[in-house]
């Protein structure tokens, strides 16, 4: 397809086109055709039936990732429709509506003018857009970036993020609707950086302008400049191991035993409490770990087994308290399983594991030297076994921690350059089938190669929540 007719397609989608029985001559013309989040736009309709009401309906979709059990495939997506604004026609038949540009995913959004009977549709493309924060600052300043009007579909979701002509990884907003937060440390030598952003469903698109998938409104490249200023740099806070908690209070007076725990997550090592009410008097309890062994790379599969936790005995009226370490175990869900004499099959509570990362060994090394950096709680399935790491905002490789239980170590040589790097961990998706470009589930399956590549925006990551990890070290 070439560039001239692509073209003709965006602005021929523009025209109106009329339905109903009220006026077969009604337009709307909307200006201009597209822009980003937050911007004004005019739509003026002629040819309405008289003094009647007028809405503007803005349509998009509701998409998720799409994990089940321990499988990753894409995006689902189901359509939605909202009136964006209101007005009243003249006495002519002409209406004038107004509206901001609303923060939704980018790309070509259909839009429908209902008057009375009458229907007449256009469409407005929301261009994507990317801003940093602050824009200069020492070695190491946190530099936020933020990207709205990102897409859905499969062609649109992936924005490849490139920092001094290297990739760093890729940013998609699927649980935020089409905009997209994150940091990026600065690196390198005092003076102007170059950040861009470039689409592609698995690798930057460096032609997009010559693809069948081309819209004219739609950058090939998002950019920004940060100027890096001399003086002692910005390091990263401590690596935290703290997971989101939530406290459990132990049920009262249940008449079934039950378990409760005092977390909802945590992280290896961290101490829980495990509750049990409505259990026999005087009984012993064992509880055991509930996890995963084998790997998905063997050809054996994995299967689940129970292994033991700590044990308990219940108080004269029927509860106990326990209090046992997170073991040193894959990430994700699992359950604590009490047995006994008395207690009946699937007496279970389940707690989340999160990943943590340890502090280096030692942040001051000679060029050349082993730096080695360790994970524990990462999880097993497609979606969660994986992190890559990016050095200097440069993507360096990934690990997976399946095949030892969640414990990963990354190990690479120090650069030759003086002086402080830095080290992000981000979660990635290992593998998967992508179900249909479209992003609904009609069973075709595409390719997808953004695999094994830094999500930069973590919230957006599909399988459990795991969070970033940044650290830093200097070269003597």
């Amino acid at each position: 397809m070439n560039r001239t007719f692509a073209s003709a397609l965006v602005v021929g989608a523009l025209f109106a086109l009329s339905f109903g029985t009220a006026n077969a001559a009604a337009t709307v013309s909307v200006q201009p055709a597209g822009g980003i989040v937050g911007s004004h736009v005019v739509a003026r309709a002629s040819g309405l039936p008289e003094n009647v009401p007028v809405q503007l309906v803005w349509f998009s979709a509701r998409p998720r990732w799409q994990v089940r059990g321990s499988e990753f495939y894409g995006i689902v997506a189901t359509d939605t429709q909202r009136v964006v604004t209101r007005a009243r026609s003249d006495a002519r038949g002409n209406a004038v509506l107004s509206f901001r540009v609303p923060t939704d995913f980018g790309y070509v959004h259909d839009l429908e003018l209902h008057a009375g009977d009458t229907i007449v549709r256009s469409g407005f493309t929301v261009i994507p857009h990317m801003t940093i924060s602050p824009r200069s600052g020492p070695q190491g300043m946190p530099i936020t970036v933020t990207m709205s009007g990102l897409g859905y579909r499969f062609y649109q979701l992936v924005w490849h993020v490139i920092y001094d002509g290297s990739q760093t990884g890729w940013a998609s907003a699927i649980t935020t609707h089409g905009t997209a937060h994150f940091t990026l440390p600065a690196t390198g030598l005092p003076g102007l950086h170059v950040l861009q952003a470039i689409e592609g469903p698995g690798q930057p698109y460096l032609n997009e302008a010559q693809s069948p998938n081309y819209q004219p409104l739609i950058p090939t490249i998002l950019s920004a400049t940060f100027r890096m200023t001399p003086g002692a740099p910005m390091l990263p806070r401590a690596a935290s191991s703290a997971a989101p908690r939530k406290l459990l209070a132990p049920l009262a007076n249940a008449a079934a035993a039950t378990l409760r725990l005092s977390a909802a997550s945590a992280t290896v090592g961290t101490p829980i409490v495990v509750y049990g009410t409505g259990f026999r008097a005087g009984d012993a309890i064992a509880l055991g770990w509930q996890t995963v062994v084998g790997n998905d790379v063997s050809g054996n599969g994995w299967q689940t087994v129970v292994r033991p936790l700590t044990k308990a005995r219940v108080a004269g009226d029927g509860t106990f308290r326990v209090t046992a370490k997170i073991p040193d175990d894959l990430g994700g869900d699992h359950a604590i399983v009490a047995t006994g004499d008395a207690v009946p099959p699937k007496t279970l509570a389940h707690v989340r594991v999160a990943p943590s990362v340890l502090a280096l060994q030692s942040t001051a090394v000679n060029p050349g030297r082993l730096v080695t950096v360790r994970l524990r709680g990462v999880g097993w399935t497609a979606a969660d076994n994986i992190y890559a790491l990016v050095m200097d905002n440069s993507y360096v490789g990934y690990a997976c921690g399946f095949n030892t239980h969640g414990d990963i170590t990354m190990e690479f040589l120090a650069p030759g350059v003086r002086g402080w790097h830095f080290i992000d961990l981000y979660p990635s998706i290992y593998r998967g089938d992508i179900v249909n470009p479209l992003g609904r589930a009609r069973g075709a399956t595409v390719s997808g190669s953004y695999f094994q590549l830094p999500m930069l925006n973590p919230i957006d990551h599909p399988g459990p929540p795991m969070p970033a990890f940044h650290l830093a070290f200097r070269v003597n």
